[in-house]
């Protein structure tokens, strides 16, 4: 009897094994198949000047909107017009809630969907007190050891740039596009891009405009990044997660802080905010990060391979797995981040309010109201009140179809201008925010994709100190952008 149940499990063992196995060799790959090199000529010095000129005035964005310095933006237009003379004499120029700029280049064919590329031209400010920790100054534009150095010149001047170059590269060679080509460059992505990019878009909507294509950051080519893949992989963001911010408040009694009660206004709170990181939210491996792992997945070893080819089985493993990473668990489950916590005036006063503000990256399949009812579940507390904080929360993105032409010209480009096709190319999910989300149902391809290299340090860099971007990588950029403009006509 024992003999049989030990040959039975043995046959299912090996029948598991067999089946795993052919999953796994079976894997088709996902990747077009070889494309022509184009090699696209490059002023590379001109481009790495112009993004540094760029990135000399300071366009931030600070927290309150009644402290931008306007006179920045408007100093950064009047360089964008010196510097690509015949994209502001041939497009139109439009500009959107006073600072947003967005362009029109007409095609010769109307009945053509057209296509959008956005960047924006606001940074992020520099924490006070770090200005000394930069190899060069922050707003320097300096270009030394072969990069550009400066806010910016990652996060997100390079796109505008970029854009810039190619377009006046085009136009300067006789280039006409047959479908219309808007450049929409907005100026408050840092904070939401509630009154730049939502405008833009709104305005578009109000014409009319159903865009085939738009592209925006939020991707770009790593390298080394993926554990198990030596080849370059460019990423392409095909959806972005959501964002809301929720306030938490007690308010009680104050007092002098020799008679304090069992728990102070801060205490209570102070548990709150463990409540929420004691019981994230459930992981989900599906959408761009789903898609992501099986575009890469036929081109891994055989190892990696037998695990990512066969989530019919190992799915729920897998997702496990990903959430003991500060870097994967972004990608399957909505994060929860306090930010701000305050309360308190004196040392010996017991707060009479105390408040928190947590952030949460909503993953698609949820929403804004799903995630506040479920904070307020978790918590428990009726001594803590919890609501939306600000006007800039929204709900997940839709995903635009990994299949498509639009995706499917991107993608081309990509190989047609790196060297030997050798790069994987695949969507992906965004966990942080991007322009791009106003476009959301309004465009089936909506992507985000920068086309120079990554690496570990960069992404760091990115909201951080010593941001700087290899020339030879804004050469990339405008390389890219120019191809896929002349591409687009055969879309």
């Amino acid at each position: 009897m024992i003999r049989k149940i030990f040959l039975a499990l043995l046959a299912i063992v090996l029948v598991l094994g067999a089946t795993l196995t052919l999953h796994a060799v079976r894997l088709p790959s996902l990747q077009g198949g070889p494309e022509e090199a184009v090699v696209v000529p490059v002023d590379t010095t001109a481009a790495a000047e112009h993004l540094a000129g760029a990135i000399r005035i300071p366009t931030i964005s600070n927290e309150r909107v009644e402290d931008t310095d306007t006179a920045a933006f408007t100093a950064l237009h009047e360089y964008f017009a010196r510097t690509y003379p015949l994209v502001h004499e041939r497009l139109t120029l439009e500009t959107v809630s006073n600072l947003s700029l967005l362009y029109t280049w007409e095609g010769t064919d109307p009945g053509l969907a057209p296509m959008v590329l956005m960047g924006h031209q606001d940074v992020v400010p520099v924490i006070p007190g770090t200005e000394g920790d930069w190899t060069h100054p922050p707003f320097s534009g300096d270009i030394v050891d072969g990069a550009v150095w400066g806010r910016g010149s990652l996060d997100d001047k390079i796109s505008v740039v970029t854009t810039f170059e190619a377009v006046e590269g085009l136009l300067r060679d006789g280039f006409q596009p047959k479908r219309t080509i808007y450049l929409a460059f907005g100026h408050d992505e840092e904070r939401g891009g509630t009154r730049g990019a939502k405008e833009i878009v709104a305005l578009l909507a109000s014409r009319g405009v159903e865009p085939a294509f738009v592209l925006d950051e939020g991707g770009g080519m790593t390298q080394g990044m993926i554990p198990g893949v030596d080849r370059t992989v460019a990423i392409v963001g095909v959806a972005e997660k959501g964002y809301v911010n929720l306030q938490l408040r007690v308010n009680g009694p104050g007092g002098h802080s020799s008679a304090p009660p069992k728990q102070t206004n801060i205490g209570i709170l102070a548990d709150a905010i463990t409540e929420l990181e004691e019981h994230p939210f459930p992981a989900r491996l599906e959408a761009g990060s789903l898609s992501a792992i099986q575009h890469i997945a036929p081109e891994m070893a055989f190892g990696p391979r037998l695990v990512l080819g066969n989530l019919w089985l190992f799915k729920p493993l897998l997702t496990k797995a990903m959430t003991m990473s500060q870097e994967s668990a972004p990608m399957v489950r909505t994060t929860t981040a306090t930010t701000i916590i305050a309360g308190g005036v004196k040392a010996n006063v017991l707060p009479i309010t105390a408040h928190a503000i947590v952030n949460f990256r909503i993953l698609p399949g949820e929403t804004r109201e799903s995630v506040l009812a479920r904070v307020r579940d978790v918590i428990g507390d009726d001594r803590v009140q919890v609501d939306v904080y600000g006007d800039d929360a929204v709900d997940p993105s839709s995903v635009s179809d990994a299949d498509g032409p639009a995706f499917k010209l991107l993608a081309r480009t990509v190989r047609q201008v790196t060297p030997d096709n050798d790069v994987i190319v695949t969507p992906y999910l965004v966990t942080a925010g991007t322009d791009a989300k106003y476009w959301s149902g309004r465009s089936p391809g909506v992507f985000r994709f920068l086309a120079a290299k990554l690496t570990g340090d960069a992404m760091g860099q990115i909201h951080g100190t010593n941001e700087h971007v290899p020339v030879a990588e804004v050469a990339r950029s405008v390389g890219f952008l120019t191809q896929l403009i002349r591409n687009s006509d055969s879309m």
